[in-house]
């Protein structure tokens, strides 16, 4: 077979199927074929191994995932795609036209192929779902086939929008999809910690896919990960959690498509009529604070979090001094970057007599003492790294592509509070320094409800109001019903103090020390 019939190319339709039992590929390759227009191959990939057929715009590809982790619920004993052992997938490649005869072909095809299963190894086939992928419908089916044709279980079908377009897919786990169809409160843009294959596991019925079949998702687009939820007042806030399908260390690779990719989300918002949209993690250090999406697209909302953030860091400082005393130095990794900048200018407010380290590269280091407040007789700067060994405190905020900091970097009982995302500090860090802790930079959000793990906790430690304090500031610019861009750029004196009050208003805090997730709460004294 060619490259371009193995899945390479665009797809118009996908139904499938799945199996409680692990039956032996070449056996389901054999009972099928008489059915398909060409041999079974054998492939194997990082994902799945797998028999794939492939002829005029049809493929069938027939898989045991390499991995039986899925999220999700417990089926109850019921076969469901969580659970399956044997996937099958049936697509239809993208034709010239829509022909209709061509889809009730596929429709026939599938149930054809479950009932020869059924009756060939006496077991249950269930056909889950049809994903039409341009058109962005998912049809939830549960049709159970079995060997007894005189029952076969066809529940009503149910028909969702599983994406706004080809460019904006929702997972296709139930609980983590968005039901509200809506005009919405807020979106948050973020990108996934790795890689592009993080996003396997938000679309189950992918599972029985090879590794090649993530290229239905152009570098362009945008996966929505969950519904957010918050209560304020008598009113109930609706937002959604969305990435870029871009790693750290690609959006430097793929910079012009990791931006288009951001833009598209903007595009989303705006059709669905969104007041706020929010940048996480690096997605602000990539559109240059916000300013190149204002650019592209004035007429929506965004923020970038670097308020709040500010005002929490500054606060947390506040609140480990008075855990561990207050006469240490406290080092700021980053300090010339624009969350380390508003940063200081956080804590020079609250605290300008402190003693102040500011650390970052050296062509960056003559932005340092123009930030107000700077005071030359207690605040130094460095780009020396072995200086950060005086502190006692270090506070990370860097928009470094990994960790940066070494158990071998730190003095005697540093407290690490550490914003950056990816982490600037590794959990292993603690294995070779068990006299360090770390802390990491969240808000609490009364009442905040995100079904997706952002991998802050545990499912035994999981604190259901935490999360990051890009999202709480966007959360509160849309409780308050702002209208038009908030924080682009470096944050203003009166933005600062505009959401002091709204987090005084709205209940939101910082939130006490938390380590990594399998540390969870830690107690610094």
């Amino acid at each position: 077979m060619k490259k371009d019939q193995l899945g390479e190319s665009k797809y118009y339709l996908m139904d499938f199927l799945h199996l409680a039992c692990k039956i032996d590929l070449h056996l389901l390759a054999e009972a099928i074929r008489p059915l398909v227009g060409s041999p079974f191959e054998f492939h194997q990939d990082v994902f799945v191994t797998c028999m794939v057929t492939s002829w005029d715009g049809h493929e069938v590809i027939i898989a045991h995932p390499l991995t039986a982790e899925l999220l999700g619920h417990e089926a109850g004993g019921q076969l469901t795609e969580d659970n399956a052992l044997t996937y099958i997938t049936l697509a239809l490649k993208q034709p010239p036209k829509t022909d209709d005869n061509l889809v009730m072909s596929q429709h026939n095809f599938v149930a054809l192929v479950a009932t020869t299963l059924a009756n060939t190894f006496d077991i249950q086939v269930l056909h889950s779902k049809t994903w039409e992928i341009d058109q962005a419908k998912t049809t939830l089916l549960n049709r159970t086939y079995t060997s007894d044709t005189s029952f076969v279980d066809h529940p009503q079908p149910m028909v969702f929008a599983s994406g706004w377009k080809r460019q904006v897919y929702v997972t296709t786990i139930d609980f983590l999809r968005p039901k509200y169809e809506g005009p919405l409160d807020f979106l948050f843009v973020v990108h996934p910690r790795m890689s592009i294959e993080d996003w396997r596991p938000l679309f189950p019925i992918l599972r029985g896919l090879r590794a090649s079949f993530a290229g239905i998702f152009p570098p362009t687009a945008s996966v929505v990960l969950s519904s957010i939820e918050v209560p304020v007042g008598d009113r109930l806030l609706r937002g959604e959690l969305v990435t870029i399908p871009h790693g750290p260390e690609e959006m430097l690779d793929r910079l012009p498509e990791a931006r288009d990719a951001v833009v598209q989300i903007l595009d989303y918002a705006e059709y669905r009529q969104t007041k706020m949209v929010g940048l996480g993690a690096l997605i602000p250090s990539l559109t240059r604070h916000g300013r190149l999406l204002k650019q592209a697209k004035p007429k929506v909302s965004i923020t970038t979090g670097h308020g709040f953030t500010a005002l929490t860091i500054a606060q947390m400082v506040d609140d480990i001094e008075a855990e561990i005393g207050a006469d240490g130095v406290v080092a700021v990794i980053g300090a010339a970057g624009s969350t380390g900048r508003a940063a200081l200018r956080c804590m020079f407010k609250r605290a300008p007599s402190r003693k102040v380290l500011a650390v970052d590269v050296a062509l960056q280091l003559d932005k340092i003492p123009q930030i107000p407040g700077w005071n030359p007789i207690l605040h130094k700067y460095t780009a020396n790294k072995q200086d950060i060994k005086e502190a006692a405190i270090v506070v990370c905020v860097t928009n470094a592509v990994g960790s940066i900091l070494k158990a071998e970097d730190f003095g005697p009982n540093t407290v690490v509070l550490d914003d950056a995302q990816p982490e600037n500090v590794d959990q292993s860090v603690l294995l070779a320094r068990p006299d360090i802790r770390v802390v990491k930079c969240l808000a609490r959000i009364p009442g905040l409800s995100c079904p997706f793990d952002m991998g802050l906790f545990t499912s035994d430690n999981r604190d259901e109001e935490v999360t990051f304090t890009c999202l709480a500031e966007t959360v509160l610019l849309a409780a308050e019903g702002h209208v038009g861009s908030y924080v682009v750029g470096d944050p203003t004196d009166e933005q600062f103090e505009n959401l002091e009050q709204m987090a005084v208003r709205h209940r939101f805090t910082p939130a006490k020390f938390f380590s990594f997730p399998s540390l969870g709460n830690v107690d610094l004294r």
